[in-house]
């Protein structure tokens, strides 16, 4: 067997990039990025039906730094999925940045960072892995600067920022175990100020990659400005795949994180929050782009959670939910651009009534948006009752003082908040009514966008109904099994919980509902239009999609918060610009302090200087009068 073939997911996405950087020729990028990403992703289904396989050759000429590669099941898992989303973005990107600026440098950016993500999650050491997942950093700006600078160099400085806690983790965890590769460190008791310092500053490195409070806001902002395709690969499926897999080695091999110790327990407050303020923010957005972003942070919430319980089901379901995040949010996004391709905007107030204009889209964004609420038997359900079923399982162990009811009322306040942001979505985007002229005035079936773009969509959201119904076989039985091998069997934990049958069930139920429909049409129905208190209803009393939940700001508590949240007081960049520029002014001021002290020193020395030239006369006899003088003092001093 040979193991080279771990080179070629990082290799050929890097090499094609720079061809596409190099070569002008109209479509030449888009075909190579759509075979090039194809090829990997099956290269990488090759490779995770391989096994465990390992790839070393010598490196750097000093002891230990070998470039290191290996796959194994979780690894080669995320690999799969990497390059999965990389061909379907690319596919997308073919119709949808026709035409845009900056097209070289855009495939180029994709098909480096899908080799730099490959390269990450292969590594074996973590002198190759910061190799690689520092690079990202720096493509992540290139991608982001496709639609603004400003946000760019927001992204930055927050990925930044966690890959400086991530070195210094790294750094620590060094001490520790005395290797950096990755396969040699086992499962370290979170004890003393080393090893916590260890696990909370890699665990910032992984909360910056999946956007979780409080390194959240560059991507709000981003979803605005930045091309779509970048969003749905990035911070929607990338950033949540990456952020899976290091927070899960942390956990799972790394460390040994023991439930309702002190870290979990810190764990189980950062994601809650993140939960309930991500939903909470969501529900007054007045565009799809940045209601979908803040679900996206959402999610992050619950992985940690997950991880947090301590115990397999809860694990298994934070890492299922987050690699269902990964499907629906980008094929959500996928949707937004087709909405945005069509109509130009994506803002609730313009886009109503698109239903009948774009009927795959829409049913594309039901499932995926359904799923995201957590309706069964979609995907979601199933792996939020693993997350609840974890907490549950957690507080059963005792230990946390009662702590786990909070964490479940949370998550699940959470799932509630997201389906009431979800109908928001849903009612302003299709199925409410639109200002825009060339909406109301569309013929059915006369705006649904390209099989390039329907693909990506329908295949993402077949896989929210697979995922679901087949729980227990694919998801389960092939991924999440062997990424947490403690997990028990499902039957142990899920009760009575049937997919295959709850399935069958709510068909028979639509099927029921469709004859007792189709019957009715059967009598003379009068049609009227609709009225409210005997007057006909006016443009003034419909219901605005951006004014679903705007009461909601003026709960008492929430207000301010929203407040703050309006004027970016809670943006943690901002803060920390702020606080920058306050230790600067502070510095300059010492530096200028210091500065004036040594002058006004130098003065004086000069001035002495000056003052003692006048006692150098060159004559002989003083000298010897002053030497003599100088023996006299010293004689009485220490005498």
């Amino acid at each position: 067997m040979n193991n080279s073939i771990l080179l070629y997911p990082i290799f050929l996405p890097l090499l094609a990039g720079l061809v596409c950087l190099l070569i002008p020729t109209k479509w030449v990028k888009e075909s190579l990025s759509v075979l090039v990403t194809l090829a990997t992703f099956l290269l990488s289904i090759s490779i995770f039906l391989r096994g465990e396989l390992i790839f070393v050759r010598p490196w750097l000429p000093l002891e230990g730094f070998q470039f290191t590669l290996r796959s194994y099941h979780f690894s080669s898992l995320i690999l799969v999925f990497i390059t999965l989303f990389g061909f379907l973005i690319s596919l997308y990107s073919v119709r949808f940045m026709a035409g845009k600026p900056r097209l070289r440098e855009y495939y180029a950016y994709l098909l480096w960072t899908i080799g730099a993500s490959s390269g990450a999650v292969l590594s074996n050491s973590f002198v190759v892995f910061l190799l690689f997942w520092g690079s990202m950093a720096v493509l992540l700006y290139g991608l982001l600067s496709l639609g603004s600078y400003r946000i760019a160099t927001k992204g930055l400085i927050t990925m930044g920022v966690g890959d400086f806690c991530l070195l210094l983790g790294i750094l620590l965890l060094y001490r520790i175990s005395g290797t950096f590769q990755i396969n040699e460190i086992l499962r370290i008791p979170i004890e003393g100020g080393i090893s916590v310092s260890a696990f909370l500053l890699l665990t910032i490195g992984a909360m910056a990659k999946i956007g979780s409070i409080p390194f959240q806001r560059w991507i709000p902002e981003a979803s605005e400005e930045v091309p779509i395709p970048v969003m749905a690969f990035l911070p929607a499926s990338l950033d949540k795949l990456l952020g899976i897999y290091l927070l899960s080695r942390i956990s799972l091999d790394l460390f040994a994180l023991g439930a309702n110790s002190a870290v979990s327990v810190l764990l189980m407050i950062i994601g809650s929050f993140t939960i309930v303020v991500a939903a909470l923010m969501a529900l007054t957005q007045s565009s799809m782009k940045s209601l979908l972003a803040y679900l996206n942070i959402c999610a992050a919430g619950y992985l940690m959670v997950g991880l947090a319980t301590g115990n397999p089901v809860g694990i298994g379901g934070g890492l299922f939910y987050l690699l269902n995040t990964a499907i629906w949010t980008s094929c959500l996004f996928m949707v937004a651009g087709s909405v945005e391709s069509q109509i130009h905007t994506t803002h609730f107030g313009l886009s109503g009534g698109l239903a009948k204009i774009m009927p795959i889209t829409f049913v594309c964004c039901l499932i995926a948006g359904l799923s995201l609420s957590g309706i069964p038997p979609l995907n979601g359900f199933f792996s939020k009752w693993m997350i609840y079923q974890g907490i549950i399982e957690g507080g059963k162990a005792g230990g946390g003082g009662g702590l786990w009811i909070i964490w479940l009322l949370a998550a699940m306040f959470g799932s509630v908040l997201t389906l009431a942001s979800f109908m928001k979505l849903t009612y302003a985007t299709f199925l409410g009514t639109s200002s825009k002229a060339e909406v109301q005035d569309a013929k059915p079936q006369s705006k649904e966008v390209g099989l390039s773009m329907l693909i990506p969509m329908v295949g993402l959201a077949s896989l929210c109904v697979i995922f679901g119904i087949l729980a227990y076989k694919i998801p389960l039985g092939l991924f999440i099994s062997g990424a947490v091998p403690q997990m028990p069997p499902a039957g142990d934990w899920m009760g009575w919980w049937q997919p295959g049958l709850v399935t069958m069930l709510i068909i028979l139920g639509f099927v029921v509902g469709a004859i007792i429909y189709g019957l009715s049409k059967v009598s003379v129905i009068r049609e009227d239009d609709s009225y409210i208190g005997g007057e006909v209803a006016t443009p003034r009393m419909k219901v605005s999609g951006i004014n679903f939940y705007d009461t909601v700001k003026n709960f008492a508590g929430l207000k301010g918060i929203y407040g703050l949240a309006d004027k970016g007081k809670l943006d943690l960049s901002q803060r920390g610009m702020a606080l920058s520029r306050g230790i600067a002014a502070v510095l300059l001021g010492l530096d200028r302090l210091v500065d004036s002290i040594w002058s006004s020193l130098a003065g004086f020395v000069l001035l002495l200087g000056r003052a003692g030239g006048f006692l150098h006369t060159g004559i002989l006899h003083s000298y010897l009068a002053w030497y003599l003088l100088g023996i006299i003092v010293l004689l009485l001093v220490f005498l």
